[in-house]
């Protein structure tokens, strides 16, 4: 019976992975949509977390992207509260499907052709909406076919008076049993890493008669514990906001938790005088229609009480976990360490784009960073000692961020991304490259402008005076280039292909001019070479910089 129960309650997480993520490849663009909402106020916050919720059907999955993208700077803890709260609602939908399919029809009359339909539809392959489509439909199929394998798993004990007499003994009437029973949902959450698994295997139980509806309910309060421990495990190495957002997420379940235990059979009462039916006695309307029905009602009014209560207090909560995880002192980033991509995204490899495109960024502004200290170096006619090191240190971060984002998004390729994800995270990975070579032409650059200063090799006011216009040029272009890497925005190419042609002209009018100079002996032979070598790798910041832009609107 114990293997049996296993197997199903692995059949219906597998299938709740599946779907989820085949939504999340259907509508990933959407789903970014809806976080970005978040940023307006909390009730937006709040109905961001509830669709987006809803839609993936998993909170685990949603707080999970609520602390990466608090560690991506993408949220406030504020705003990240809000979509915690939403969150929480919309894993009701869960339990509601559930209560409403699973146990009113014969679940292997549209279980399996779900499967089987979903599975062939891959086999097509003018269209990708199928392989969407199905890949949601094998997840739904397989989410009701381990609902079936749990229910025939657990046994009927309507036989057994003997078993059934002693599971009355944890009635939730007293506190100490209903706390028992908060504390079991708890901590088999924690095991399963579900919150709907475990609501499903609640449900089948009182669907069986083997508990009541009051000790399911305190079970479901014991899961809404539970699952704060996936955002937990997420913000492990997060950012200090990351992490206020995850302590943010077990405080605010845990005091609603409290106060529903305390006015435990109020509300009950109140479930039961909302919801049709009677869901105690033993008889099929009880047991297959009303009690799974309790079940899930008392989950949705636990949950929209609980963010009801709390969201007009969001600002007072904030200061309350300010007060058991203070802010750290602001030191600003280490050098060499990821800002954006310190949260595994797995749950929710769609949503990881936007915290990607912000990581890029930052590695784009050591880049221009370089630049600016090449600008300052000429337009003090030399670079000293301390100025090289600081570009060599530069140069080594970008070298240590190409690698560091490199391996994450390699990472991100091997989960299930849509097409359309796959191709952006290749062409993320392209940028990375294009600005590794920027760091290493920067690097040169100053290695160049060091040489300068031996004998035989000083430039002339005049070539300094041109080096100073190309390198604001390419300053101006990196700079343009970094801006579409947030904001995609305009005709790119036409502005980015009118500044590289701009580049080049400028590299073959001071080169000419240069040349010139030899010839009329004012500058010597021998500076000619290192002359063109920096105006060369000026030209070939700015043709990376094209490539970045390509690879922004997907060419590359």
């Amino acid at each position: 019976m114990f293997f049996y129960l296993l197997g199903g309650l692995g059949v219906f997480l597998l299938g709740l992975e599946i779907m989820s993520e085949g939504l999340q490849k259907s509508a990933g663009q959407g789903l970014r949509k809806m976080l970005a909402q978040a940023t307006t106020n909390r009730l937006a916050g709040t109905f961001s977390g509830f669709a987006v919720t809803s839609i993936i059907q998993s909170s685990s999955a949603t707080t999970v992207m609520v602390v990466g993208f608090a560690s991506a700077g993408l949220l406030t803890l504020g705003q990240a509260l809000g979509v915690i709260f939403g969150a929480n609602i919309g894993t009701t939908v869960t339990a509601w499907i559930v209560s409403l399919l699973g146990f009113k029809i014969k679940i292997s009359a549209f279980a399996l052709p779900m499967i089987g339909i979903g599975f062939f539809s891959r086999f097509v392959k003018r269209w990708k909406w199928p392989h969407r489509i199905g890949e949601v439909m094998v997840g739904f199929g397989l989410l009701f076919f381990g609902l079936e394998l749990i229910k025939d798993g657990i046994p009927n004990l309507q036989n057994s008076p003997e078993v059934l007499a002693w599971i009355a003994r944890f009635s939730p009437s007293d506190i100490l049993p209903r706390l028992g029973l908060i504390a079991v949902g708890t901590i088999l959450t924690v095991v399963f890493q579900s919150s709907s698994a475990v609501m499903a295997v609640t449900i089948a139980a009182a669907a069986k008669g083997i508990i009541d509806f009051p000790a399911a309910a305190a079970l479901v309060l014991g899961e809404n514990i539970g699952t704060t421990i996936t955002a937990n495990l997420a913000a492990i190495g997060a950012s200090r906001t990351a992490k206020q957002a995850a302590i943010g997420h077990f405080l605010f379940n845990v005091l609603g938790v409290l106060w529903v235990t305390l006015l435990f059979s109020p509300i009950i009462r109140l479930v039961d005088l909302i919801v049709p039916g009677a869901p105690y006695g033993a008889s099929e309307a009880a047991l297959l229609v009303a009690i799974p029905l309790h079940i899930s009602a008392f989950h949705t009014i636990f949950n929209v009480m609980n963010t009801s209560l709390m969201l007009p207090f969001v600002r007072q909560f904030e200061k309350v976990i300010l007060f058991v995880m203070p802010d750290e002192k602001v030191t600003g980033p280490k050098e060499h360490e990821l800002v954006y991509l310190t949260t595994p995204f797995a749950r929710a490899p769609e949503l990881a784009i936007d915290a990607g495109r912000k990581e890029i960024d930052n590695m784009a502004g050591v880049v221009t960073g370089m630049m600016a200290k090449i600008a300052a170096a000429l337009a003090d006619g030399k670079i000293e000692d301390s100025e090289i090191d600081a570009i060599k240190a530069d140069e080594k971060t970008t070298d240590v961020l190409e690698h560091k984002i490199n391996n994450y998004l390699a990472a991100l390729v091997h989960e299930r991304l849509s097409n359309k994800t796959s191709r952006e995270v290749l062409s993320l990975m392209s940028m990375i490259n294009d600005f590794e070579k920027m760091g290493d032409y920067g690097e040169k650059i100053a290695i160049l402008l060091g040489r300068t200063r031996e004998p035989g090799l000083a430039l002339t006011k005049e070539a300094y005076t041109d080096l100073i216009k190309i390198a604001s040029h390419a300053r101006g272009m990196l700079e343009e280039t970094r801006g579409f890497i947030l904001k995609p925005e305009g005709d790119i190419m036409a502005r980015i292909w009118e500044l590289e042609n701009e580049l080049n002209r400028l590299r073959n009018e001071y080169r000419e001019k240069h040349m010139a100079r030899i010839s009329s002996g004012s500058c010597g032979a021998g500076v000619g070479p290192l002359y063109s070598d920096l105006l060369n790798s000026f030209e070939k910041m700015g043709d990376h910089a094209v490539n970045v832009a390509e690879a922004v609107i997907g060419l590359k």
